[in-house]
């Protein structure tokens, strides 16, 4: 393999401190495993001595398996995570800490305080809200005494928080339990209070490279620093910072000089991955990213050919761009496979649109490390009403849904209710409806659950869609699942979203029995054909580290890019740059006047691509300027 200057000089330093400042598509992680190579092999190096880490367990399995081809073995490979759990393990042994996995228990303890506090009763708890306040608090590093207060109405203030966070940590602390947030940070105060163990990590990592170094965090940095402060190589791209909301700050790479003594700093400015044509309007996005990314930024540079300049495409409805894809896919597919094709969207909600077109259109899909909107929580929950609904005798959905929202119909419940079916030979349903209705403590749930049935059984609705809307209403699904954690960020605007899109697709079809059948066709699907050529749906934040012939950036608004939900434009910015390095020789970008059935707008990040793309819409002047 040959290697540019950049990538040579990177690879050849073996001593001192590095920052690797590495465009999308320059070949950062080969040059960091080659890097590795040069030490073990040329400068006889022991691996066991070298320490590479990176964010996810994917990245790992990635830079172990280039070692593994380079036949370097013995090299540590590790995650922050896992790094910080060697650390503990060290200091305190495998049997004293248990990690808390237990959500249930989570939940209770914070049932528990905010009773006893008298800050709401225990069916009106905001259990999202204040576990991602707690998990923003380990994330930066702060205990009680130093709170980054979240602005919030009465009774949840700054001192119920801090009370809420000292009661939940007692709690840990008593029951010997440690939760994934706090790996990082334990391991940091052991650094600092165990000379010994400090001493045993420093000697044993003489040399340290990190990837993916732009998406760092304050209690990464720290752990970082405390290892090794003399051969430590960095390699990032600060225009790919995409993690704030994580933790994530651009700011340790951009200021590694300044913490590293001596530090050179190299720039692999190259892109191999992308067209021309695709680098040129990167290039015109990255100068509009804030100066403070700017620090070590150049233009970036490619020799690949400028044929098939990106393209915008504005369409009426999300429906018409995703049947307008559809179509081209068909004629793409003449000379790309399937695998070499990527969907990418802002949210996850967007993709349920295409996985319907798609099934319709025969086009098979794969979505890239999430769920099809078939298996999502939310869904799970509208469908299994709907089943019910519509056949009385389906079990499965009525175990799924007796008890969401909260009816306060236990598993002892449910164990009666089994028992009453084997004995009169029905249904879980029916056997529910034969349970003595002077039972106190089953009757409000239980007319509940007979009343919202009968009503879709004999309303008659315009669609599908209507009956969703009626679920929605009746049982206030939206608050639900506002307080039921089924989003790993704690955030629930995804799901309502999610419902969103799935009662607009549902409101296609009048007829719940052909509803429900397609639905299940597309579960078949999923199961179905898993070594078939398959085109990717992914969100950007999904795709961040792979690359496609063609990309479809699609729902290129101003409410999803950047998104309404967003804080930091910036974030946003740098993952609109993110979607377009992905595309290798063809990009779209599509845009919708309507979402949802709400009128939006192209996003404003587009202006900043003019004179780089083709725009296939005559009034987009018109459009950009409101």
């Amino acid at each position: 393999m040959n290697f540019n200057k950049a990538q040579k000089e990177a690879i050849e330093t073996v001593y001192g401190n590095v920052a690797v400042i590495a465009a999308a598509g320059s070949g950062k992680t080969t040059v960091l495993t080659k890097r590795i190579e040069n030490m073990v092999t040329n400068h006889n190096i022991p691996s066991y001595s070298i320490l590479a880490i990176t964010f996810s367990k994917k990245a790992k399995e990635n830079i172990q398996s280039k070692l593994q081809d380079l036949h370097i073995i013995g090299v540590n490979v590790e995650t922050f995570h896992s790094l910080a759990l060697k650390i503990i393990t060290q200091k305190y042994g495998i049997n004293t800490y248990k990690t808390w996995t237990q959500q249930w228990e989570k939940e209770k303890v914070i049932q528990e305080v905010c009773v006893l506090y008298g800050l709401c009763n225990k069916n009106d708890v905001p259990y999202n809200e204040i576990f991602a306040y707690i998990a923003r608090q380990k994330v930066n590093m702060v205990d009680s005494n130093h709170l980054i207060y979240w602005p919030a109405t009465d009774p949840f203030n700054e001192n119920s928080m801090r009370n809420i966070y000292d009661y939940y940590e007692n709690y840990k602390k008593q029951k010997h339990y440690i939760e994934f947030d706090d790996f990082l940070n334990m391991a940091n105060q052991i650094l600092d209070s165990d000379q010994d163990i400090k001493t045993f990590f420093s000697n044993r990592f003489k040399f340290v490279l990190s990837d993916e170094f732009q998406d760092i965090s304050i209690s990464q940095s720290l752990l970082l620093k405390k290892l090794n402060t003399t051969n430590t190589m960095i390699v990032g791209d600060p225009l790919q910072a995409i993690y704030s909301f994580r933790g994530g700050d651009s700011t340790y790479i951009l200021n590694f000089d300044r913490d590293y003594p001596n530090a050179k700093i190299i720039n692999m400015n190259i892109n191999y991955r992308c067209s021309g044509s695709i680098v040129k309007t990167a290039n015109a996005l990255a100068r509009h990213i804030p100066d403070s990314a700017h620090r070590y930024y150049i233009d970036t540079i490619t020799d690949n050919d400028l044929s098939d300049v990106p393209e915008l495409n504005i369409f009426e409805s999300e429906f018409d761009e995703a049947e307008w894809i559809a179509n081209e896919i068909k004629e793409l597919v003449k000379k790309y496979s399937y695998n070499n094709i990527g969907i990418l969207a802002r949210t996850n909600s967007q993709l349920s649109v295409y996985e319907s077109v798609f099934h319709k259109q025969h086009i098979s899909f794969n979505i890239v490390n999430g769920k099809s909107f078939t298996e999502l929580p939310e869904t799970k929950l509208l469908l299994s009403y709907l089943r019910l609904s519509l056949h009385e005798n389906d079990n499965e959905s009525f175990t799924y849904l007796y008890n969401k929202p909260n009816r306060w119909l236990d598993k002892k419940f449910l164990a009666e209710v089994r028992n009453n079916s084997i004995r009169r030979n029905t249904s879980y349903y029916n056997a529910m409806m034969s349970i003595d209705r002077r039972n106190w403590r089953f009757k409000d749930g239980i007319d509940e659950i007979y009343e919202v049935i009968n009503y879709l059984q004999n309303k008659r609705f315009s669609n599908i869609g209507e009956m969703i809307k009626y679920l929605r209403y009746r049982l206030d699904i939206d608050t639900f699942i506002s307080k039921w954690k089924i989003a790993d960020d704690g955030s629930y605007s995804e799901q309502i979203e999610n419902m969103n899109t799935f009662e607009n697709i549902a409101s296609q079809y009048s007829s719940l029995e052909e509803f429900l059948s397609y639905i299940g066709e597309i579960e078949k699907d999923i199961e179905l054909d898993a070594n078939a050529a398959k085109v990717n749906l992914s969100t950007i934040h999904r795709s961040k580290g792979l690359e496609y012939s063609v990309v479809f950036l699609i729902g290129c608004n101003n409410n999803l890019f950047p998104h309404e939900k967003s804080n930091n434009r910036d974030d946003e910015k740098r993952l609109f740059y993110v979607g377009i390095t992905r595309a290798k020789e063809k990009l779209y970008l599509s845009s919708t006047i309507t979402r949802n059935h709400r009128m939006c707008y192209p996003s404003p990040f587009i202006k900043c691509l003019k004179g780089t793309i083709i725009q296939n819409y005559a009034d987009f002047e018109l459009l950009i300027r409101k």
